[in-house]
């Protein structure tokens, strides 16, 4: 179990580099930023931060588990987006709270801290993101049980603000993402018998 760094100068022929070990867990996602790549587990240890800056010499590799009003607090995330534009990392589904939203503070890539959490005024259901993307400073989540998206302003990352919410198609949210203009979001649900939901937030008001 864990991440693979692959080679594929010559895509006929990829080669494994290094193999990082990690939790045994059915599920993993891996974001990078600059020479550093996070990689999410539902299976504990809290977020890996993998240098990949010795590249193809070497790589090394600590664990992120909270700082701050979260110390030594997180443990298992579904999923993360990074907003490269802006340098923060956003996790999702972790085990703070009811799956709580986290946003780490990328300024120095290799040591992630705290910036401060979201979590939406409902239900404990409601509560649990799924997945999510950011760009521009607005969140676009994934409420996988409770079958709907949020649009979240998060340019104050202490102080987030709700702008809008909207079920999806058939009420299993898995996932969001943006047209290149960010007037028209895409979503999925993970059940049968779904299919993909075309929205236009150009005004978010209607």
């Amino acid at each position: 179990f864990g991440l693979s760094i692959v080679d594929v100068t010559d895509p006929d022929n990829p080669v494994i580099k290094f193999t990082v070990n990690g939790p045994s867990s059915s599920w993993r996602e891996v974001k990078t930023y600059r020479n550093v790549a996070y990689v999410t587990t539902e299976g504990g240890g809290g977020l890996q931060v993998i240098d990949l800056s010795n590249l193809p010499t070497s790589v090394n590799t600590t664990n992120y588990t909270g700082d701050g009003p979260i110390a030594s607090q997180l443990s298992s995330i579904h999923a993360l987006h990074c907003d490269t534009a802006k340098g923060y990392l956003y996790l999702y589904g972790s085990n703070i709270g009811n799956g709580n939203t986290i946003f780490l503070n990328l300024a120095d890539p290799l040591n992630p801290t705290y910036a401060g959490e979201y979590v939406y005024p409902g239900s404990q259901n409601d509560n649990y993101v799924h997945d999510g993307i950011v760009e521009n400073d607005t969140m676009y989540e994934s409420h996988i049980y409770s079958g709907f998206f949020t649009v979240v302003d998060v340019t104050d990352k202490s102080n987030p603000v709700l702008l809008a919410t909207q079920s999806t198609p058939t009420n299993f949210t898995h996932n969001t993402w943006l047209s290149g203009d960010h007037k028209t979001l895409f979503t999925t649900d993970e059940n049968s018998g779904s299919y993909l939901g075309i929205f236009d937030i150009s005004d978010l008001g209607n």
